[in-house]
């Protein structure tokens, strides 16, 4: 959730603010990154860390 709050936030001051040419571009890459990290995490978690949960659950009722 922070590195998604980060890239949002890069990119709002990459798109409202005064900057020179190389800031304003180090802040959009910086803003790619970090929301582009953050959305791989959230799948990851909602697709492996989830379901290797549920399969953990079923099988411990398995064996009991």
């Amino acid at each position: 959730m922070t590195i998604l709050l980060i890239g949002m936030s890069s990119s709002l001051i990459s798109g409202s603010a005064n900057l020179s040419g190389i800031i304003e571009w180090v802040f959009l890459m910086i803003s790619l990154i970090a929301n582009i990290t953050a959305v791989i995490a959230l799948s990851l978690h909602e697709f492996v860390y989830l379901s290797m949960k549920k399969a953990e659950k079923n099988l411990k009722e398995t064996f009991k």
